[in-house]
Protein backbone atom coordinates (compact mmCIF):
# COMPACT_ATOMS: atom_id res chain seq x y z
CA UNK A 1 0.00 0.00 0.00
CA UNK A 2 1.06 3.18 -1.19
CA UNK A 3 1.57 6.43 1.57
CA UNK A 4 -0.09 9.72 0.31
CA UNK A 5 2.10 12.63 1.28
CA UNK A 6 -0.05 15.96 1.12
CA UNK A 7 2.72 18.00 0.32
CA UNK A 8 4.48 16.37 -2.60
CA UNK A 9 2.95 16.48 -6.26
CA UNK A 10 2.63 12.88 -7.37
CA UNK A 11 0.01 11.14 -9.65
CA UNK A 12 -2.34 10.41 -6.47
CA UNK A 13 -2.01 14.05 -5.11
CA UNK A 14 -2.72 16.31 -7.51
CA UNK A 15 -5.81 18.12 -5.86
CA UNK A 16 -4.16 20.14 -3.83
CA UNK A 17 -1.57 21.50 -6.39
CA UNK A 18 -4.32 22.14 -8.96
CA UNK A 19 -6.35 24.23 -6.82
CA UNK A 20 -3.26 26.21 -5.29
CA UNK A 21 -2.84 26.46 -9.03
CA UNK A 22 -6.15 28.19 -10.08
CA UNK A 23 -5.62 30.79 -6.74
CA UNK A 24 -2.25 31.78 -7.86
CA UNK A 25 -3.15 32.19 -11.39
CA UNK A 26 -6.54 34.49 -10.05
CA UNK A 27 -4.11 36.26 -7.91
CA UNK A 28 -2.43 37.20 -10.76
CA UNK A 29 -5.46 38.28 -12.26
CA UNK A 30 -6.69 40.71 -10.01
CA UNK A 31 -5.87 43.68 -11.95
CA UNK A 32 -7.45 42.40 -15.37
CA UNK A 33 -10.64 41.41 -12.90
CA UNK A 34 -10.71 44.87 -11.95
CA UNK A 35 -10.39 46.16 -15.01
CA UNK A 36 -13.14 44.43 -16.55
CA UNK A 37 -15.22 45.58 -13.44
CA UNK A 38 -14.16 49.23 -14.22
CA UNK A 39 -14.85 48.74 -17.43
CA UNK A 40 -18.56 47.36 -16.88
CA UNK A 41 -19.31 49.66 -13.75
CA UNK A 42 -17.38 52.79 -14.67
CA UNK A 43 -15.83 54.84 -11.72
CA UNK A 44 -16.84 57.91 -11.08
CA UNK A 45 -13.91 60.35 -9.18
CA UNK A 46 -15.06 63.64 -8.40
CA UNK A 47 -11.98 64.39 -6.82
CA UNK A 48 -10.94 67.71 -7.20
CA UNK A 49 -7.12 69.12 -6.37
CA UNK A 50 -5.85 72.51 -6.96
CA UNK A 51 -2.23 73.56 -8.41
CA UNK A 52 0.60 75.44 -7.37
CA UNK A 53 -1.58 78.50 -8.93
CA UNK A 54 -4.18 77.86 -7.19
CA UNK A 55 -6.55 77.03 -10.08
CA UNK A 56 -9.15 74.12 -9.25
CA UNK A 57 -7.96 70.78 -11.55
CA UNK A 58 -10.95 68.43 -12.01
CA UNK A 59 -10.24 64.70 -12.44
CA UNK A 60 -12.32 63.07 -15.17
CA UNK A 61 -14.18 60.10 -14.70
CA UNK A 62 -13.21 56.83 -17.04
CA UNK A 63 -16.68 57.56 -18.19
CA UNK A 64 -16.30 59.81 -20.39
CA UNK A 65 -12.36 60.26 -20.79
CA UNK A 66 -11.59 56.48 -21.29
CA UNK A 67 -8.11 58.13 -23.00
CA UNK A 68 -7.26 59.90 -19.01
CA UNK A 69 -3.71 58.37 -17.48
CA UNK A 70 -5.29 56.57 -14.44
CA UNK A 71 -7.34 54.34 -17.25
CA UNK A 72 -4.76 53.82 -19.49
CA UNK A 73 -1.79 52.39 -16.32
CA UNK A 74 -4.82 50.50 -15.33
CA UNK A 75 -4.84 48.90 -19.02
CA UNK A 76 -1.67 48.31 -19.23
CA UNK A 77 -1.23 46.74 -16.29
CA UNK A 78 -4.48 44.66 -16.77
CA UNK A 79 -3.16 43.56 -19.92
CA UNK A 80 -0.03 42.15 -18.46
CA UNK A 81 -1.25 40.71 -15.65
CA UNK A 82 -4.20 38.36 -17.83
CA UNK A 83 -0.68 37.53 -19.63
CA UNK A 84 0.91 36.60 -16.59
CA UNK A 85 -1.95 34.32 -15.35
CA UNK A 86 -2.03 32.66 -17.94
CA UNK A 87 1.39 31.77 -18.48
CA UNK A 88 1.50 30.60 -14.70
CA UNK A 89 -1.71 28.29 -15.60
CA UNK A 90 0.18 26.69 -18.40
CA UNK A 91 3.36 25.97 -16.31
CA UNK A 92 1.28 24.34 -13.86
CA UNK A 93 -0.85 22.64 -16.25
CA UNK A 94 2.03 20.92 -18.23
CA UNK A 95 3.70 20.02 -14.76
CA UNK A 96 0.51 18.73 -13.59
CA UNK A 97 -0.15 16.68 -16.22
CA UNK A 98 3.34 15.36 -16.33
CA UNK A 99 2.84 14.06 -12.76
CA UNK A 100 -0.29 12.23 -13.65
CA UNK A 101 1.15 10.36 -16.41
CA UNK A 102 1.82 6.91 -14.61
CA UNK A 103 5.77 6.48 -14.92
CA UNK A 104 6.79 10.00 -16.74
CA UNK A 105 7.09 11.94 -13.48
CA UNK A 106 9.13 10.67 -10.73
CA UNK A 107 10.06 14.12 -9.26
CA UNK A 108 8.56 14.99 -5.86
CA UNK A 109 7.22 18.44 -6.00
CA UNK A 110 6.05 20.55 -3.00
CA UNK A 111 3.69 23.58 -3.19
CA UNK A 112 6.31 26.22 -2.71
CA UNK A 113 8.03 24.38 -5.80
CA UNK A 114 4.65 24.56 -7.93
CA UNK A 115 4.56 28.40 -7.25
CA UNK A 116 8.14 29.37 -8.21
CA UNK A 117 7.45 27.03 -11.43
CA UNK A 118 4.35 29.11 -11.86
CA UNK A 119 6.28 32.19 -11.38
CA UNK A 120 9.04 31.27 -14.05
CA UNK A 121 5.95 30.20 -16.38
CA UNK A 122 4.63 34.07 -15.75
CA UNK A 123 7.96 35.68 -16.66
CA UNK A 124 8.27 33.69 -20.12
CA UNK A 125 4.83 34.83 -21.02
CA UNK A 126 5.78 38.44 -19.67
CA UNK A 127 8.83 38.53 -21.99
CA UNK A 128 7.02 37.06 -24.67
CA UNK A 129 4.51 39.75 -24.82
CA UNK A 130 7.17 42.31 -24.53
CA UNK A 131 8.61 40.70 -28.06
CA UNK A 132 4.98 40.87 -29.41
CA UNK A 133 4.90 44.61 -28.03
CA UNK A 134 9.00 45.50 -29.64
CA UNK A 135 7.96 43.72 -32.98
CA UNK A 136 10.24 41.06 -32.72
CA UNK A 137 7.68 38.92 -33.95
CA UNK A 138 4.68 39.25 -36.08
CA UNK A 139 2.26 37.69 -38.61
CA UNK A 140 -1.77 36.70 -38.30
CA UNK A 141 -0.73 34.52 -35.24
CA UNK A 142 0.80 36.57 -33.32
CA UNK A 143 -1.27 39.82 -31.53
CA UNK A 144 -0.58 42.92 -33.46
CA UNK A 145 1.61 45.60 -31.98
CA UNK A 146 -0.09 48.73 -33.30
CA UNK A 147 -3.34 47.77 -31.01
CA UNK A 148 -1.03 46.24 -28.00
CA UNK A 149 -2.31 48.70 -25.72
CA UNK A 150 -6.21 48.42 -26.74
CA UNK A 151 -5.79 44.75 -26.84
CA UNK A 152 -8.54 43.75 -24.24
CA UNK A 153 -11.22 45.72 -26.34
CA UNK A 154 -10.11 43.67 -29.76
CA UNK A 155 -11.75 40.03 -28.46
CA UNK A 156 -9.54 37.94 -31.21
CA UNK A 157 -6.33 39.65 -30.62
CA UNK A 158 -6.71 39.40 -26.69
CA UNK A 159 -7.29 35.25 -27.41
CA UNK A 160 -3.99 35.48 -29.08
CA UNK A 161 -2.29 36.83 -26.58
CA UNK A 162 -3.93 34.75 -23.32
CA UNK A 163 -3.01 31.61 -25.57
CA UNK A 164 0.71 32.32 -26.41
CA UNK A 165 1.08 33.08 -23.03
CA UNK A 166 -0.24 29.76 -21.85
CA UNK A 167 2.29 28.47 -24.69
CA UNK A 168 4.57 30.23 -22.71
CA UNK A 169 4.41 28.71 -19.93
CA UNK A 170 3.24 25.04 -20.92
CA UNK A 171 6.45 24.78 -23.13
CA UNK A 172 9.44 25.47 -21.23
CA UNK A 173 11.74 26.09 -23.87
CA UNK A 174 9.19 27.96 -25.80
CA UNK A 175 10.36 31.57 -24.71
CA UNK A 176 14.20 30.58 -24.37
CA UNK A 177 14.27 29.10 -27.77
CA UNK A 178 12.73 32.86 -29.32
CA UNK A 179 15.35 34.50 -27.06
CA UNK A 180 18.14 32.39 -28.56
CA UNK A 181 17.17 32.90 -32.34
CA UNK A 182 16.53 36.68 -31.59
CA UNK A 183 20.35 36.46 -30.62
CA UNK A 184 21.12 34.93 -33.09
CA UNK A 185 19.64 37.25 -35.84
CA UNK A 186 21.14 39.79 -33.92
CA UNK A 187 24.61 38.38 -34.00
CA UNK A 188 24.28 37.53 -37.96
CA UNK A 189 23.04 41.65 -38.63
CA UNK A 190 26.23 42.70 -36.86
CA UNK A 191 28.64 40.86 -38.66
CA UNK A 192 27.01 41.93 -42.31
Amino acid sequence: MKTLHFGLLGKENTSPFIVTAIVYSIILCLPFIYFLYLKGQPHYSNFQNTNEEGQTIVVKDWRNDAESRQFKLLTRVAIFSAALSFGALGAAVSLITRARRSGVFNNKITIKELISIQTIGAVFAFILSLIFMGEMIGGTLFPNSEEFYYIVYIPAALAKLLVWSFLAGFAERFVPNILENLTKLKDTNEES
